[in-house]
């Protein structure tokens, strides 16, 4: 029988989820492949992002997804991509009845900001900045956990986009 969903579980829960989107956006900047599939996305994903954006919707494995996002900032010398407000969906601990989730959802909203160098080569010309949101969904990876890593992984990620500001 599965033990109750504890406060301190749930706790950690949160931070590992907010650190597994956090982890997502850093690694577009630093185009660290290897993170996006080792400790943010499941093996497997179902990706959504609308057409304005780039027009993808498929269920890929998490390598085929990094591999594709390697060079789609090429055009840029410089990128910040930032998450805020991240609404986190678990059940409350406590209640004797409550176990711990395999799964949740998540939403947040995103900004991205895109540099391109000037003339004296400093990555300080706006190319473009956007904004939109994420919805996602994120499993509990048991093999993670039993290797005392994060365990959480992003298995589904919805873009969504509100707005867009080209640079000079």
């Amino acid at each position: 029988m599965a033990l109750p969903y504890d406060v301190q579980t749930y706790l950690l829960d949160k931070e590992n989820i907010r650190d597994t989107v956090i982890r997502m956006m850093l690694a577009f900047d630093d185009r660290a492949t290897s993170t996006l599939i080792d400790s943010v996305y499941a093996p497997e994903i179902l990706v959504h992002y609308p057409r304005l954006l780039f027009d993808y919707q498929k269920k890929v494995s998490s390598e085929e997804w990094a591999k594709m996002l390697e060079h789609l900032l090429d055009e840029f010398d410089t990128t910040e991509h930032i998450v805020q407000n991240l609404l986190i969906d678990l059940p409350q601990p406590g209640n004797p009845g409550t176990q711990r989730p395999d799964r949740c959802k998540a939403r947040a909203y995103a900004h991205g900001l895109f540099y391109k160098r000037d003339a004296e080569g400093r990555p300080s010309v706006m190319a473009r900045r956007q904004g939109g949101g994420y919805e996602l969904e994120l499993v509990r990876v048991k093999e993670k956990e039993e290797a005392g890593e994060n365990p959480w992984r992003i298995s589904e990620l919805k873009a969504s986009f509100h707005w867009q500001d080209r640079g000079n």
